[in-house]
């Protein structure tokens, strides 16, 4: 099968590109690599800066390639590891839901754009399974809840934010409560106050308040074809609220328990209705803060770990070829 592997940089493979590229090669499928940032088209046809894989893939360095800008190839199915630079966003995000419209992919692109975020979670994960949440541009709305629960912790964060960037804790009577939510909201009244609003324009900003719940540990439970192939244990560093391992959080292998297991299933297969063939989801049983939609990892971590694993290359195998054979998938 001919797979091509969007990615960000063709200099820079990370580890779950090097994986996904090296297995695939090795099961006998013609890898192509392209950066989704160099996407364009013209009158029907697509162009990207793409070329077939002519090498195996070390974690972090280039891809052995000859890439050009030039139409796409004939493909079989397209697996998008990387989203586009925000610049390019919009624009990008459209080509790539036309293309997808007779391209298959790994992810629809429908799917990854409408459920790779934290607004979205009650559509995939059963509502006994999510923290009790809000999501606003307004400040006053999380201080309202904040009032009028006086002994509840929060947990502050950003809708489309990622690898623990911009995530507060709110403590009973902490004087910091305050700025922290208008900060995260814009400080649209600091701004007002102090410059004509006709002048800087609309400062809100979408934050999300969720009930903290307290857990030493996270999984990175990861399913694929709505099947549960892999899941890592990850320990919150000391002094450190959040589960995501850039912050310092430890990793160790892990096997789900059944109820984990039977969540992420339930998921998994809620994900499958909107063409999500593979995601990670983290997990503190029975909570489900996040979905995790464009390069999630979690198929690596024996690699990293330096232990073999036999099982990853057919996972992988079935993915691409349940997703060529799938096509695209709307949205009910």
């Amino acid at each position: 099968m001919n797979v091509l592997l969007l990615v960000e940089s063709l200099d820079h493979a990370d580890i779950s590109h090097a994986f996904y590229s090296n297995a695939l090669s090795e099961l006998g499928h013609t890898v192509h690599v392209g950066t989704v940032n160099s996407l364009g088209w013209r009158d029907e046809t697509f162009t990207i800066k793409w070329g077939p894989v002519t090498g195996r893939v070390e974690p972090y360095g280039p891809f052995p390639h000859e890439a050009r800008l030039a139409p796409v190839p004939e493909l079989d199915v397209v697996w998008l590891l990387n989203q586009p630079h925000p610049r390019l966003s919009v624009d990008v995000w459209q080509m790539l839901w036309r293309w997808n419209q007779r391209q298959p992919f790994v992810n629809d692109i429908t799917g990854l754009l409408m459920l790779n975020n934290k607004n979205n979670l009650p559509l995939v994960v059963p509502p006994q399974n999510l923290p009790r949440s809000t999501g606003s541009n307004d400040a006053d709305v999380f201080l309202r809840q904040l009032k009028e629960n006086p002994h509840q912790k929060w947990i502050l964060k950003r809708p489309n934010g990622g690898c623990g960037a911009d995530v507060f804790v709110l403590s009973p009577g902490d004087s910091n409560n305050r700025a922290l939510v208008q900060s995260l909201t814009g400080n649209t009244m600091a701004l007002s106050e102090m410059t004509e609003p006709s002048l800087v324009g609309l400062q809100a900003q979408q934050a999300v308040l969720q009930e903290h719940i307290p857990h030493a540990a996270e999984k990175r439970i990861v399913v694929s074809s709505g099947d549960v192939v892999a899941a890592q244990e990850k320990a919150l560093t000391a002094g450190d609220h959040r589960g995501n391992m850039t912050q310092g959080a430890k990793m160790q292998l892990s096997e789900p328990t059944m109820g984990e297991h039977e969540l992420a299933l339930t998921v998994s297969r809620r994900l499958l209705e909107y063409g999500i063939r593979f995601a990670g989801l983290d997990v503190a049983y029975p909570y489900v803060f996040e979905v995790n939609l464009v390069n999630p990892g979690g198929l690596v971590e024996r690699l990293e770990l330096g232990l073999p694993d036999p099982y990853m290359g057919p996972v992988l195998d079935k993915l691409v070829r349940l997703s060529a054979g799938a096509g695209s998938v709307s949205v009910k």
